[in-house]
């Protein structure tokens, strides 16, 4: 019989607890949550937050892993009708741009200060570039510019631009679904 450590087991909750809260605190708009925040969302002591997190940093890290860790959607297939691949992308990008806006902009705030929300950041933008590169492979096989210009089109900033200029969702996504049919010659 395998013996289980309740101190063990304790401190992973409160770990987890501390991630989820920070995640949830940036998806509910503050970018920046302070520990006394983090504390009070977890319900543990700041004492706690600095015992298990020793640095910024490194709960940045646990956090920015917990985050990236979750399943990701499956890719539209790279085969079928060109208009039936922009639309079953555009619909998931919208909505995983749209979800991840404030965690966006809160790595957005930290990432010239903490190499691994840098990091994450780069990581997270050549996922995005590898499934638009392989959802469009046989249209970027033949014009090299147009997977720069789809990947642009597809990403965070051109969603970002339109939401805060205050272009309702479902209409930023349809400009955004005109913008790849557009550039991929439809």
């Amino acid at each position: 019989m395998t013996r289980v450590d309740g101190r063990r087991v304790r401190s992973e909750r409160t770990r987890a607890a501390i991630v989820d809260a920070v995640l949830a605190l940036v998806a509910a708009g503050d970018a920046a949550p302070t520990p006394a925040a983090i504390a009070k969302r977890a319900k543990v002591s700041v004492r706690s937050i600095a015992q298990h997190f020793p640095s910024r940093a490194s709960l940045f890290a646990a956090a920015s892993s917990s985050y990236h860790g979750r399943p990701a959607q499956p890719e539209p297939a790279p085969s079928g009708p060109l208009a039936a691949r922009i639309t079953a992308l555009v619909t998931q990008r919208s909505d995983e741009l749209e979800h991840s806006r404030p965690v966006r902009a809160s790595a957005a705030r930290f990432a010239a200060q903490f190499e691994v929300v840098a990091a994450a950041v780069a990581e997270s933008a050549e996922r995005r570039r590898g499934v638009v590169a392989r959802v469009f492979a046989a249209e970027t096989a033949r014009d090299p510019e147009l997977l720069e210009i789809l990947d642009l089109v597809l990403g965070g900033r051109v969603w970002d631009a339109l939401r805060e200029r205050g272009v309702p969702a479902a209409r930023a996504r349809s400009v955004v679904e005109r913008l790849a049919r557009a550039a991929l010659g439809l």
